[in-house]
């Protein structure tokens, strides 16, 4: 065991043991080890500890680097030159960082059904002395969780075959009474190393643990206090602990069975797989599955995982679609998909799968071992070796946290975010929607409730610590509907942006859903209204707080995945960037002007416009509406306002330009010469300028871009017209820039305009000469007073830049049905 630690890390060793058992608040080693990254790179070759950590601080800097790329730190197109390199190939870290080490005590204020005071850590950081946010150099961290090796880990990784055996499907009783952490001994206070097998009895015991510390103590905050009594969906799956059968019931029959029936239910999330599921019930075989059952033995490897565990957790009944749902009935699904956002949060308990891609090839396979230091115990001679045990390993799973972005919140981690469930678009709500979920990851498994999250590795945090809300459906509420929007006056500030996930303004969390939902996979285009449902439908019912009238009224402004009440911003989409191209769905599933009606992932640039396009300024912009809603119209195709549509139209008032030419777009940023300032940094997904005619005006060119750009075609500009939605007055010194974002419409035969592109990009002119023309933003004048802009800063609330730079143009508007 020491032959494979170096020197100084086997010193490290006895120090970390005689800490430990001294229960220290936090020990230094950094005077034991290694002086630079280079060093412990060098020694990496033949010392496990060193490797782990160049291994955790190599992960940390892929986390630093997407970070900084999400953020805009560096310039895009010139990014520093080693921002790929392997850090020991970086100056900044191999010779210049100091190293810190340290043994730590984590108290654990919350209580997750282990008895576990606290959890230990040796923490490693490489901190780069000086850096700016252009350099990427930030700190690296790498963190080993101390923890007990049990065996299980090893031993028990396993025979899956043996554990689904159909009379194995009763797990032993007292597997599931053992309490976690009651093994008695000084080592009580440290966790035990994640067992490689997710069906071994620590696994099993404290996925049980979770569950009834959840049912008897969480009390209202988890669960869902507007059930109705005895809910339960149309059918269920009915498992019986020591058959070879389960058993499709349908709730009249379960309901028959008497008053006292156990009404709890879990709900599977997971993966079908790139061919579908192979087991389904259809009308055909309907009676069979609910008469004579299903084989055990017959069932995918997910289904079967799914029930051995729900047997294991001591409940009845399981819930799963493609078993649940009358797969080849077109009504059948409709009724059961609009039932969706109930039953993942009627649900007792939601188990997902998030680690496996297919149905065929289960959740609970043997998991990938971590990378494991084992401490040789302490010499003979000191004072902790009597003191201590020496079965204590270090495991480097980096906080065993993913600390990489969820919705813009950099402080909300998402532990499967890199899972194959977080690709799949009907996962997205399933995953949102649940009060209790057991998940199971591709290293661990993790219990989320709307009071705490734990972690099979020993973390243990609460959900109000995460984020300002419970959970991911509050924080979609939380922006629905509010009066403070990207036009509110005086509202809009640099530091308007909270820890818990950014700015506050009008929807902007359904919005950030929707780039989120739009970058996963769906097998079928027509699914993508149903699958964001349930996540529209809790949004009404929260905002609505349960009152039928108000609902009513609030389901109204749901609009083909668009919200009336914020529906310039949810227009303005495009894709999400240069290389992530959209294509038209192959059937009809949205209007053109939805986000629904491409598919490829979409963003709604107008959110994060401020700090990547003029981040080095300060308190220079409003946002003023230049468009309005006038009507709509849905054809529903399943008689759900929040399933599919047949066609719809949306009627809008505002400047409509016609487009009377398009060039392509200069390499180089166009310069502003007509005052002095910067003007904002352009898009990076526009692909054209196009010149629009005015009526009292002449003519501008602005940037835009086609939905579906490709190289051997040009739109046509016969009926091409420019609709204007936002306005941005960039105000400088002596001068503004004018910035416009709208849609690029095609009038169709019926008088209809059907969208095809978008505009997003500041008032340009075309300079030079007739066989050599380029662009230039243009500069407007401005009257100017001395202070004025210092005034416009203190007090917002009483005048706005806008008040500096009034609208140039001055454009008429017109209504516009768009189709």
């Amino acid at each position: 065991m020491s032959d494979d630690l170096c020197t100084l890390c086997l010193s490290l060793s006895t120090t970390i043991h005689e800490a430990f058992t001294d229960e220290a608040e936090a020990t230094p080693l950094s005077p034991l080890w290694h002086k630079t990254l280079g060093e412990v790179h060098t020694s990496s070759f033949t010392c496990r500890f060193c490797t782990i950590v160049i291994k955790g601080w190599s992960q940390s800097r892929v986390v630093q680097v997407e970070r900084a790329t999400l953020e805009a730190d560096y310039d895009a197109e010139h990014p520093p030159a080693d921002l790929h390199r392997p850090i020991h190939e970086i100056p900044a870290y191999r010779n210049e960082a100091e190293l810190e080490i340290s043994l730590e005590k984590l108290p654990r204020y919350l209580n997750d059904g282990r008895r576990l005071r606290n959890r230990w850590a040796v923490v490693c950081n490489c901190n780069v002395k000086i850096s700016t946010s252009f350099d990427v150099h930030p700190s690296l961290r790498a963190h080993l969780n101390l923890a007990r090796h049990d065996g299980e880990g090893d031993t028990e990784a396993a025979d899956r075959d043996a554990v689904c055996a159909p009379q194995e499907l009763r797990i032993d009783q007292a597997t599931l009474e053992a309490e976690p952490g009651a093994e008695t001994g000084q080592d009580i206070n440290v966790v035990s190393l994640v067992s490689a097998s997710p069906l071994s009895k620590q696994s099993l015991t404290l996925a049980k643990t979770w569950l009834n510390k959840c049912v008897d103590e969480h009390g209202r905050t988890c669960q869902p206090l507007d059930k109705p009594v005895g809910w339960m969906p149309s059918r269920l799956i009915e498992v019986f602990p020591g058959g070879d059968r389960i058993y499709l019931q349908e709730k009249k029959s379960i309901d028959s069975d008497g008053h006292d029936q156990d009404d709890r239910f879990v709900a599977l999330s997971h993966c079908w797989g790139a061919g579908g599921t192979p087991f389904m019930t259809t009308r055909k075989t309907l009676a069979l599955h609910t008469h004579e059952g299903i084989e055990i033995s017959k069932l995918p490897q997910t289904f079967l995982d799914a029930v051995i565990l729900v047997a294991s957790l001591g409940l009845r009944y399981v819930w799963i679609d493609s078993l649940c749902i009358l797969q080849d009935d077109p009504e059948d699904w409709a009724r059961e998909a609009a039932q969706m956002a109930d039953i993942y949060r009627y649900a007792h308990l939601v188990i997902i799968g998030a680690n496996s891609p297919g149905v065929t090839l289960g959740f609970l396979s043997s998991r990938e071992a971590p990378d494991v230091v084992p401490l040789p115990p302490p010499p003979p001679t000191s004072p902790s070796s009597s003191r201590t045990t020496t079965n204590i390993k270090l495991c480097l799973q980096l906080d065993g946290r993913d600390w990489t972005y969820s919705w813009k919140s950099t402080e909300n981690p998402d532990h499967l975010r890199n899972e194959p469930l977080s690709s799949r678009a009907w996962c997205l709500q399933e995953r949102f929607l649940p009060l209790r979920a057991l998940q199971y990851g591709t290293r661990q498994a993790f219990w989320e409730c709307n009071t705490i999250r734990a972690n099979e590795d020993g973390e243990v945090v609460g959900q109000n610590i995460l984020s300002m809300q419970r959970n991911y459906v509050s924080r979609l509420a939380k922006t629905a509907n509010v009066k403070k929007t990207i036009f509110s006056k005086g509202t809009w500030r640099p530091a308007d942006r909270e820890v818990s996930g950014g700015c506050r303004y009008n929807w902007v969390d359904w919005h950030w859903m929707v780039q989120d939902f739009t970058a996963r996979d769906i097998t079928k285009a027509t699914d993508r209204f149903p699958a964001v449902a349930g996540l529209a439908r809790e949004v009404v019912r929260i905002r609505s707080k349960n009152d039928h009238e108000a609902m009513r009224e609030m389901q109204g402004e749901y609009m083909a995945g668009l919200w009336k009440s914020g529906v310039l911003e949810g227009l303005f989409w495009c894709r999400a960037g240069p290389e992530r191209l959209l294509e038209p769905t192959k059937e009809h599933v949205a209007p053109s002007w939805s986000w629904a009606s491409v598919v490829g992932q979409v963003q709604f640039p107008v959110y994060e416009w401020y700090e990547k396009r003029v981040a080095w300024k300060s308190n220079v912009l409003d946002f003023e509406p230049l468009a309005e809603y006038v009507s709509h119209s849905l054809e529903l195709r399943d008689h759900d306002p929040f399933g599919r549509l047949a066609g719809g139209t949306l009627t809008m008032r505002g400047p409509l330009l016609p487009v009377t030419k398009i060039k392509a777009r200069q390499e180089k940023e166009p310069p502003l010469n007509d005052v002095y300032g910067l003007a904002p940094s352009r898009s990076e997904v526009t692909d054209g300028v196009y010149r629009l005619q005015t009526e009292r005006n002449g003519c501008i060119w602005v940037e835009g871009g086609t939905d579906f750009p490709s190289s051997d075609s040009q739109i046509d500009t016969d009926g091409l017209a420019a609709m204007l939605l936002i306005r941005v007055p960039h105000v400088l010194d002596h001068g503004f820039v004018d910035y416009r974002f709208g849609l690029l419409l095609k009038r169709l035969d019926d008088g209809c305009y059907q969208r095809v592109g978008f505009i997003d990009g500041a008032i340009m002119k075309e300079m030079g000469l007739p066989f050599f023309k380029s662009f230039e933003v243009v500069g407007y004048p401005r009257p100017y007073e001395e202070g004025d802009m210092d005034d416009v800063r203190r007090d917002r609330r009483a005048r706005r830049h806008n008040d500096l730079a009034l609208d140039p143009l001055r454009l008429e508007k017109k209504e516009v049905t768009i189709c």
